[in-house]
């Protein structure tokens, strides 16, 4: 599905638009001239179908992780033997996280107990993914991409901003949402404190577009949806969540 001239949303499950496998997040392919990066991994049933989309691509192709969740993450490692030379990169501490597999640390085995994985399904390890810094870039060619900490959801969360001629794209992940609706857990890595920080860092963002890793998507006035989360904010209390 083309959304931008370099944004395509190439897997979407159940919480989406029905594109690839139930399990799987918004799944987005950012083209440069010089690189391909993709936004999240989704759940893994789906790798074939993503790793497809990377065949050709000039350039670098690199694999962004908003954090560790297994609907974002649990692809990676197939995705690495899919994809030859694809550089995997996720906030710390869930990069260590996401390459061992652990499914304790990523939650994994709370989401089967309540009945968002099936038992059958497992987190694969070995995606060799390292840290990216807070403020880091990735030039694209004709766009750039910026690394931004977002912690709250999960530790180790990160958000992605895209700077390219037809204007400046939010990825969320889980942070997130249009209505400014966020994603409230009680996970050992949900922290609200954080999450509020990272909010409010948001709202200072001018965007056009969020692209939440769930759920509806906003191509115009997207900052609208990070204002009205800075405005709950702003009274003392948090946003609705989605979840």
């Amino acid at each position: 599905m083309r959304l931008t001239d370099h944004i395509d949303l190439i897997a979407s499950g159940a919480a989406g638009f029905d594109l690839s496998d139930e399990l799987d997040c918004h799944v987005y392919l950012v083209r440069g001239a010089s690189a391909t990066v993709l936004i999240d991994a989704g759940a893994g049933r789906s790798a074939d179908r993503i790793a497809g989309h990377l065949t050709d691509r000039p350039g670098t192709r690199s694999l962004l992780l908003t954090h560790g969740h297994a609907d974002h993450a649990g692809g990676a490692a197939a995705l690495s033997r899919l994809v030859p030379g694809l550089e995997i990169m996720a906030g710390a501490p869930a990069c260590e996280w996401i390459a061992a597999g652990d499914e304790q640390a990523l939650s994994v085995d709370k989401g089967r107990a309540a009945g968002v994985y099936p038992d059958g399904y497992r987190f694969e390890p070995g995606a060799a993914a390292r840290p990216i810094e807070d403020g880091a870039e990735i030039d694209l060619g004709g766009a750039v991409l910026t690394a931004l900490a977002t912690p709250g959801h999960a530790d180790g969360h990160m958000c992605f901003l895209l700077d390219a001629p037809e204007g400046r794209a939010l990825f969320s992940g889980d942070c997130v949402f249009t209505g400014g609706r966020i994603s409230l857990q009680n996970l050992h890595d949900c922290r609200v404190q954080e999450y509020a920080r990272s909010l409010a860092r948001l709202a200072e963002l001018q965007i056009d577009m969020l692209l939440p890793g769930h759920h509806e998507i906003s191509l115009a006035r997207g900052g609208r949806h990070l204002a009205a989360a800075r405005d709950i904010l702003a009274r003392g209390l948090l946003p609705e969540s989605a979840t």
